[in-house]
């Protein structure tokens, strides 16, 4: 719906811009009796006219071609617990994500690291190996990019942790992925967009589980876990 407005606005602009230069022709057959002062003049606004369309037009067109170059897909779930819990929750789930064959540590400094990743049951191209920069803000956010990769040309991302009322926190997870092969960008966002949504929601289950019992031993602390 979005794409059929941009072209309709774009094809009212190419009309416009096209019947300017008639409309001024006829005006001026039609009022040869003014003075050529007068003619220069409205010449002069005809002439700002197209421009100022031109203008409108090119910025519409910038904005097509940004949407449809944008690779990037993004997903947002609300959690009933803490941002410490919900941030334990994202590393168990980023630990036992069953898309990565395996990862390891190949450099380690304060919250930042360096890893190798190796991705399986990637659509279309099977499996990849992965160098990855990480960065943390403890119970905050983390973000990841690629550095290196046999397949990929691009891939990074965030998980950003921010609390809200009644001990809940917003967890949004964003990224970007250059499959570094022509594969249409509307199916690597869907496909994306569906994976975000999994884990999201997987690490929601996870962290409201896990306050769930953390407030249960509290009110019972011999409880059985």
């Amino acid at each position: 719906m979005k794409k059929t407005l941009h072209i309709f606005v774009i094809s009212s602009l190419l009309l416009a811009a096209t019947s300017a230069p008639t409309l001024a022709r006829d005006s001026k057959a039609k009022n040869s009796g003014k003075t050529a002062g007068v003619s220069a003049t409205a010449l002069d606004k005809n002439n700002e006219l197209d421009r100022e369309l031109n203008r409108e037009l090119n910025r519409e067109l910038n904005k097509v071609e940004a949407r449809d170059n944008s690779q990037w897909a993004s997903g947002s779930v609300v959690i009933k617990a803490p941002p410490e819990v919900v941030w334990q929750a994202v590393h168990d789930e980023r630990n036992s994500d069953p898309d990565l064959a395996y990862s390891k540590i190949l450099e380690q400094g304060e919250n930042e690291c360096k890893l190798e990743q190796k991705f399986t049951f990637i659509p279309v191209i099977g499996t990849a190996v992965c160098q990855m920069y990480n960065r943390e803000v403890p119970n905050e956010r983390i973000d990841y990019k690629l550095i290196k990769s046999d397949r990929f040309k691009a891939m990074e991302g965030s998980w950003v942790l921010t609390a809200i009322e009644e001990g809940k926190t917003r967890l949004d997870l964003s990224t970007n992925l250059d499959m570094g092969i022509p594969v249409p960008r509307g199916m690597v966002n869907a496909i994306t967009a569906k994976k975000l949504a999994t884990r999201l929601k997987h690490v929601k289950e996870m962290a409201e589980t896990r306050h769930a019992k953390l407030a249960q031993s509290k009110k019972h602390p011999l409880a059985p876990q």
